[in-house]
């Protein structure tokens, strides 16, 4: 991490501070929350159900109310009901206002016989004459029912809502059906003692019948407008038999809290509305109270997360100053002081400890550095750090030494390292042998090169070791040579044969001209001359091919490295052998395919296929096949030769690639061939094996890498 003023919002103390605060008011206000959700709705479905007992309370008073005024009348029609149908108008009228005056809520009794006429009538705030019966139209049931009827709900002229209770009048010994005894009940005096049940401040009670017309209110002005109040929702759920909804919107255009209880019998509805707002005044005080409460709690618990989370921080502010000092000065040996047993205490004597053991590995490993220094600067190869431009960054003293006395920093290694093949330095495969112009001085470089892991302080990617070989390179270069000479020494009698025939025709020919010249110089055919001419002149050309095919071949050794077809280059070689091959009956069967191209010295090629071919040809009795071929194969060009000779015992085929190891007679070999052919082989990146078995042959296959072009 870069040095620097830290962030405020990234300080442990404010971390630390925020965490306890957090932990402080995160669990109060949840548990807070979760209790006030809870009382809120406990408190609600209390109100809910007080106020739903209000209305069923109210709904069963009404009911009750009606109910007395049928059981009085029933007892009346039980016990009179001879008199109220065949007794005299007197005694009909005398019972009839004894029970006007037992029951308070009925306006008039009327008695009728089975045709629905009226017989008598009597009526609390009238008097009934026998013109009044003539104009009163029947309200009721068409036939005499068995228990009671109820009416539908009607207004009076005063509009006061009203209905009527229908009786039979029955035989009290042969319960056959008289006629009728009906009373007319005035509901708003019914209901005026429910209407003003209290129901908070603001809270009212209603009615209304099966239809939903409204019939009492706490504000009765409303019934005598006759106000529609279908559309409020408690009213739509009763009439549709639906729970009332919890909540909604009242007609004053407030939220209110509405519920309702059914009448038995006659199907009327009791309603309650309350203004939500007045019924949840208690929770709004508590959610008041308990903020309150929350609001100190929090404050007291602030207050005490800051002064314990100030005692936590400081001694780690401190620790991290005094870091901060060494980390400045670099003084590893500094004292870290400590005045707390706990864990920050044991955390900075810990860190002291680290200290001294991280004093004691930098002494360490400047004493490393020194000693690598040393062996770097003595090591006697040079070497040279790159970075990913291929930019020279370090260097030891034996490079300066081989290139000059330089400054080398950020210089490409290409103007540095210039050999005289002129390539990028790090195309060259790694172990190349290059040679360099030092200090007016050939020197040949074994050039290594290796990939460094990113990620490194200076920025480097690539180590490239000089190695001096030229010592090694000169030593090769003298093997090489005696393996040369001693393979032109055993080719030397093939090649003086294939020089001597050639040259005997053109003796002959050359003769023969002579003598046709001497003998007839005025007769000469020009046509036979022409033809011993070019006959003389083939012979010569193939004594040519065989000559330059020789020096080139033992041409001094160079190691320029150019574009090879290894088809012709092989070819070249082989023909040298053909009259080895020749003289001992053996058939060469080549297969050497044109443009096949590698990377290569064509000389030192020329050797490899002379070593391997003639080892095949040694190998190889009488009458024997000896079979040549070259190939690509993915990546590769492979040159194959494969015997049928004796092949090689498999205690001994491990040792054939060693310096002076031979399987010839004494005198038929030097032990050099595969041991140069093999260090060739590799100088080029590629790969030689051979596979022997005593008695059926052997193949020795080699493969190079196939030239990409570009």
């Amino acid at each position: 991490m870069k040095a620097g003023k830290t962030p405020w919002k990234q300080h442990i103390k404010i971390r630390v501070l925020v965490f306890g605060i957090l932990m402080s008011i995160i669990p109060m206000v949840f548990i807070s929350l979760t209790t006030f959700n809870t009382v809120t709705y406990k408190f609600k479905e209390s109100i809910r159900e007080q106020n739903l007992q209000k209305a069923t309370l109210i709904a069963t008073k009404l009911q009750v109310s009606i109910t007395n005024i049928v059981e009085s009348l029933s007892n009346l029609t039980d016990v009179n009901s001879s008199a109220l149908i065949k007794g005299k108008d007197k005694e009909q009228e005398g019972i009839l206002n004894i029970v006007l005056r037992q029951e308070p809520y009925l306006e008039d009794i009327k008695i009728l016989d089975k045709n629905h006429k009226i017989l008598v009538q009597v009526s609390r705030r009238e008097v009934i004459t026998n013109a009044n019966l003539k104009n009163v139209d029947y309200i009721g049931p068409e036939t005499i029912p068995e228990y009671y009827v109820v009416s539908d709900i009607f207004f009076s002229k005063d509009r006061r809502p009203q209905f009527y209770i229908t009786l039979g009048i029955r035989d009290s010994q042969t319960r056959e059906p008289l006629g009728y005894l009906q009373a007319k009940a005035d509901l708003k005096l019914m209901i005026t003692q429910y209407i003003d049940t209290r129901i908070g401040h603001k809270g009212y009670v209603f009615f209304v019948d099966e239809k939903g017309s409204l019939i009492g209110h706490t504000d009765f002005s409303r019934v005598l407008r006759r106000e529609d109040i279908r559309e409020n929702p408690a009213v739509s759920s009763f009439l549709n038999s639906e729970d009332p909804p919890n909540e909604y919107t009242g007609e004053q255009g407030e939220k209110v809290i509405g519920l309702f209880a059914r009448v038995e019998k006659t199907n009327w509805g009791v309603f309650i509305e309350q203004p939500a707002k007045e019924a949840y005044e208690p929770i709004y005080a508590l959610a008041r109270n308990l903020g309150g409460v929350l609001f100190l709690t929090i404050a007291v618990v602030t207050m005490l997360s800051i002064v314990f989370g100030l005692r936590l921080v400081r001694p780690i502010e401190d620790l991290e100053a005094q870091v901060q000092k060494i980390r400045a000065t670099g003084d590893l040996q500094a004292d870290i002081s400590h005045s707390t047993q706990d864990e920050i205490g044991r955390l900075a004597y810990s860190f002291k400890q680290l200290m001294a053991m991280l004093d004691e590995k930098n002494q360490n490993i400047k004493s490393e550095k020194e000693l690598l220094r040393t062996v770097v600067d003595g090591i006697g190869a040079g070497m040279v750090l790159l970075n990913y431009h291929k930019q020279i960054i370090w260097w030891n003293p034996t490079f300066s030494k081989w290139f000059g006395e330089n400054n080398y920093l950020n210089l490409s290694c290409e103007d540095v390292m210039q050999s005289e093949e002129d390539v990028d330095c790090l195309l060259l495969e790694s172990g190349r042998v290059s040679s360099f112009n030092l200090n007016g001085e050939r020197k040949y470089l074994r050039q290594l090169h290796y990939q460094i892991p990113s990620g490194n302080s200076e920025g480097a990617e690539y180590l490239v070791i000089l190695e001096d070989v030229t010592q090694q390179v000169e030593m090769e270069s003298r093997v090489i040579e005696t393996d040369k000479m001693a393979t032109l020494g055993l080719l030397a009698s093939g090649i003086a044969h294939e020089i001597n025939n050639p040259l005997a025709i053109v003796s002959a020919y050359s003769e023969d001209l002579l003598d046709c010249l001497n003998e007839k110089p005025d007769k000469v055919d020009i046509d036979e001359i022409k033809e011993s001419l070019r006959i003389t002149s083939e012979q010569i050309v193939r004594c040519k091919q065989i000559t330059n095919g020789l020096l080139q071949f033992s041409r001094k050794r160079t190691y320029e490295y150019n574009l090879l077809d290894i088809g012709v280059s092989s070819s070249q070689m082989i023909k040298l052998l053909e009259y080895k091959a020749k003289q001992r009956y053996i058939t060469l069967k080549k297969r050497l395919d044109p443009g096949l191209y590698i990377m290569g010295n064509e000389n030192e090629w020329q050797q490899v296929v002379l070593n391997i071919v003639s080892n095949a040809l040694d190998a190889s009795p009488a009458n024997a096949l000896i079979e040549i071929e070259t190939y690509p194969s993915g990546q590769s060009i492979y040159f194959v030769v494969k015997d049928y000779g004796q092949g090689i015992p498999q205690n001994e085929l491990k040792y054939v690639l060693n310096p002076f190891f031979t399987t010839k007679p004494v005198g038929k070999g030097t032990g050099l061939g595969l041991f140069v052919s093999y260090g060739i082989v590799r100088r080029m990146n590629g790969r030689l094996s051979i596979e022997s078995t005593e008695g059926k042959g052997t193949i020795v296959s080699i493969a190079l890498p196939a030239y990409k072009g570009g």
